[in-house]
Formats: structure tokens, C-alpha cells, sequence
């Protein structure tokens, strides 16, 4: 029987026949045989037997469960959506790079990649169609590079590419560049064009790190100091970038529970009338005095509480106080204001937004129209039909809507002709020269005639000087607000304030 397998089986029998005569025990051992049906796995059991001088052999398939066994170790080394290396086989091969590179004296470099907006597609198109884009993602990704290069997939929208014997820094980055490259054309899934790009964050060991763990968080960081440079561009790690990133992570501990512990506060900035030099109203501004890092400015927690989700939960408790504070200032100066209160575009994925918005005006005794909410093009941009259709059931509603930093994105004039605003809020960068920079005046005077020929109400925010002031009363606009009127109040303070303005009327 040995003579007709072939060479390696053969002696491979040949050496456990010696091992069972010489142990005189029963010996196993597994081997496979290469058939028109594909492979064949067989165990083999020999056991001697001394009174006949015989060994006997018993040989069963264990193709079956070999191929269990098979899938289980893929499962647990590789991704099941894109077959890649999973997290734990991509940390496992960038060790075996490292302990490699640390003997060449080499550099190595990780490649922490995200699919910019990718939830979008999830939350528009469907997940399945988010799979399909996944698994293009990552056909693309392995084009791109070379064969010996690993690309694995962490999870979600994250992947790592894993480059070995690099001589520098710009070699990293030509790869970035070829890997952004690759993403600027189209996926063509269900007859659609996606476009999907690409923020990467690199580590170059052993300057960053040597070790897997190390050089993976650092990639991660400078990823999103991707993100933040604007997106589908790559950005290399630095360790300056960690002080960030902990300030990050420390503001986010912090929100979970500000709520709860009563630290924010909402001030409200005065909205004065150019023409008639009355209060109309106010904007709501948050603020948040936290109990360990102190003061924490807007610019710095508002981005973090939009990619967290903490921004939903916030934003009602900005609608509730914000509304409640309306109905006493109203009632105790018996005038008709205006409340403006930013939405973000993470409160649009919320389904219970209008009706939340119903449910807080009708508590507080306020008229739909005694309410403005302000939208920046960031909400415009994206063209979920949840979003339209929010907008459109406010403005059913009569509340109005402001559309915030005009001037400052690409295409605020299509959505004044898309949507159905009330009010033009002139970003404050076009306010500050309009005094001495005769662009910036002529485009407040444009922005403002444009605005009345469609019925749209104009405000003008960062108003510093006397001089700002009298030349929007000059060019017509309707409100405006900014230091130079006040400064923003806590509600106790503004009500001191608004009475004092009425008496001096």
C-alpha cells in the first residue's frame, strides 16, 4: 500500500510504522492526498500486534471536520464581510514586521484608514448597500498596493494597511497619496456613482513606537487629526498630537453625566432692531463649567458632543431651557421676542425631533413663530429625505428658520431657493471689514438686497463698533448683534438688561 502513495505520504508511513513497533503503542497521524475532487484529509491509526507480527493500520476521511476546524481558525483570523485580516491577525502581522524591521534596522509603517461620511450611506442607502461599499472598499484598497503588503480591516469603517522596509517618510506618503487617489473615483453600486474618500493617519516606526499596540494608537491619532484638517487627506503622527487627543478623550468623559451634574448654562446674546433700536430677541448660546477641567469652550465641545451623540440629549435640554426662559421674559417685559436656537446636524438622525420641538413649545406657552432655528450648511449638505423632510414640517409649523454663516460654504445660495428660510445670519468674518475693505461691504450690501428681493430677513452677528453698526443701518440690514450691543448674558442678567434698554426708549 505505502508504494502506491505518493513520496512524502510514504515516508511519513514508513516513520510512524517505526515509531509503533518501537513503542509498541498505538500511534496516530494525519496526512492529505491530492484527488480530481479536490483535497482528501485522512487520519491513520497503527497499532501493533506482537502474536501475528502484524501492524494494523485504520484510515478515515476527517475531511469534514478538518474543514470545520479550517473555517473556525479563518473565522477567528479574518473579517467576515471582506475576508481581510481581522484586528487581532493585522496586530499579530505588524508584530512579526516589527521584530523583523528591529533586525534590519528598517522603518515600518501603519496606515490607520476611515471612510469619511461612510454612516451616511449606511443611514441613507441601506446597510446592505453599505456592505457592498465596504467590500468594494477593500478590493480597491488591496489594487492598490503590493501583493506583501498587508490591508486588514479593524471593524466598522476602519482599516490598516501595513508597509515594511520603507526608507523614509516620503515613501509613506506616496503610498497615502496613491491610496487617496485610488478613492477619488466613483463606486458604481446599483447604478449609482458613490464617491467615498479617504483620512488616513500614519506611524513610522521606530520613531513612533515599536511596538504593535503603541504604533496603532499613534496612527489613530494622527487619523483624526485628519479628520480635522478637513478630511481626505493623510496626516503622520506627532507627538504633540497626544496632548491633543488626551484633551479629547478627557472632554468626552467629562460630557457623559454634565447633564446630570447641572453644568451646562445657556447665556442669550440680544438681537437689536438696526431701524428702531429695540431688543427682538436673543440667541441661546451654551456654555459648560465642568467640575474638573473648568471652562470648556463651545468651539472645543460642541464638535466632540456631535460625533459622540451626546449632541441630541444636549440640544433638547438647549430647546427646554432655552423656551422656558422665553416664556418669563416675555411675560414680565410683555413683548413678542424671538428665540434662536441652533440645531446641529446630528439632531436631524433624531425621528423625534419635530415632535419634540411641538411638545416644548406647547409646554411653554410659545408661539411657533416666536421661535427661529438656525441651521448651518453642514445640515444642508447632506441630502437625507429625513432632513427635507424635518425642514419642511417646521416651516409648516411657521417656526422660522435662519440659515447661519452665510457666505462662509459653496452653495448657501442653492439651498435659499431649496428651502423655505425666514432669516440670513451674515457670518461675523464679513462684518469685521465691512468698515474698511470695500469687498466685504459690497458683499453684506449684495447679501442684504438679495435677501429682501426673496423676503428674507437679514442678521448681522459680530458687531463690534459704532462705526459697523451705522453703516448696516445705511445698508438696510434688519438686526443686528454682537459685543457692541452685549456681550452674552446668563438669563438673570438679561432681563436686568432688557428692562433697562426698555426704560431708556
Amino acid at each position: 500500500m505505502i508504494d502506491v502513495l505518493p513520496e512524502k505520504v510514504s515516508e511519513k508511513f514508513q516513520i510512524h510504522i517505526e515509531k509503533t513497533i518501537a513503542q509498541n503503542s498505538m500511534v496516530s497521524f494525519e496526512y492529505e492526498l491530492s484527488m480530481p475532487e479536490g483535497v482528501i484529509y485522512y487520519e491513520a491509526r497503527l497499532r501493533l500486534l506482537p502474536k501475528k507480527n502484524q501492524i494494523m493500520v485504520i484510515i478515515r476521511d476527517i475531511s469534514e471536520p478538518h474543514r470545520s476546524a479550517e473555517l473556525i481558525r479563518h473565522q477567528a483570523h479574518f473579517d467576515s464581510l471582506t475576508d481581510l485580516p481581522n484586528r487581532f491577525l493585522s496586530l499579530d502581522r505588524l508584530s512579526q514586521i516589527l521584530l523583523e524591521v528591529q533586525k534590519s534596522h528598517e522603518k515600518a509603517a501603519v496606515f490607520f484608514l476611515d471612510l469619511d461620511d461612510f454612516k451616511k450611506v449606511n443611514d441613507s442607502l441601506g446597510h446592505e448597500v453599505g456592505d457592498e461599499l465596504l467590500i468594494a472598499a477593500a478590493a480597491r484598497l488591496q489594487q492598490t498596493l503590493k501583493q506583501n503588503d498587508t490591508v486588514g480591516r479593524l471593524g466598522g469603517d476602519e482599516f490598516i494597511v501595513l508597509i515594511s522596509s520603507l526608507n523614509d517618510e516620503n515613501d509613506a506618503l506616496a503610498i497615502a497619496e496613491r491610496l487617496l487617489q485610488a478613492f477619488r473615483k466613483p463606486f458604481k453600486l446599483e447604478g449609482r456613482d458613490l464617491i467615498l474618500t479617504l483620512s488616513i493617519g500614519i506611524a513610522i516606526s521606530p520613531k513612533d513606537g515599536t511596538c504593535a499596540s503603541v504604533l496603532l494608537r499613534n496612527a489613530d491619532t494622527a487619523m483624526y487629526q485628519a479628520k480635522a484638517m478637513g478630511r481626505n487627506t493623510s496626516s503622520f503622527f506627532t507627538p504633540q498630537m497626544n496632548v491633543a487627543m488626551r484633551r479629547r478623550f478627557e472632554i468626552e468623559e467629562q460630557m457623559h453625566g454634565a447633564l446630570e451634574r447641572n453644568e451646562f448654562e445657556l447665556y442669550y446674546q440680544p438681537q437689536i432692531d438696526v431701524k428702531t433700536n429695540t431688543i427682538v430677541g436673543a440667541e441661546a448660546l451654551l456654555r459648560w463649567h465642568n467640575i474638573v477641567l473648568g471652562e470648556i469652550t463651545p468651539d472645543e465641545f460642541i464638535p466632540i458632543a456631535e460625533q459622540t451623540g451626546l449632541i441630541t440629549p444636549i440640544g433638547v435640554f438647549v430647546l427646554q431651557q432655552a423656551l422656558r426662559f422665553l416664556n418669563e421674559w416675555q411675560s414680565i417685559n410683555k413683548q413678542n421676542y424671538t428665540m434662536a436656537i441652533n440645531l446641529s446636524p446630528r439632531q436631524f438622525r433624531d425621528p423625534e425631533l419635530v415632535n419634540i420641538i411641538k411638545h416644548t413649545l406647547h409646554k411653554n406657552s410659545i408661539n411657533n413663530e416666536c421661535l427661529e432655528l438656525e441651521i448651518t450648511e453642514g445640515v444642508l449638505m447632506n441630502s437625507q429625505a429625513s432632513i427635507h423632510d424635518a425642514l419642511l414640517q417646521i416651516d409648516e409649523l411657521g417656526i422660522k428658520l435662519s440659515m447661519d454663516d452665510f457666505g462662509t460654504g459653496y452653495s448657501s445660495l442653492s439651498y435659499l431657493r431649496e428651502y423655505p428660510f425666514d432669516v440670513l445670519k451674515i457670518d461675523r468674518s464679513f462684518i469685521t471689514g465691512i468698515t474698511d475693505n470695500k469687498a466685504d461691504c459690497n458683499l453684506v450690501k449684495a447679501a442684504i438686497a438679495m435677501s429682501h428681493s426673496l423676503e428674507i430677513k437679514v442678521v448681522a452677528e459680530g458687531v463690534e463698533t459704532k462705526e459697523q453698526l451705522d453703516l448696516l443701518n445705511e445698508l438696510n440690514c434688519d438686526i443686528a448683534q454682537g459685543f457692541y450691543l452685549s456681550k452674552p448674558l446668563p438669563a438673570a442678567k438679561l432681563l436686568n438688561f432688557s428692562l433697562r434698554y426698555l426704560k431708556a426708549l
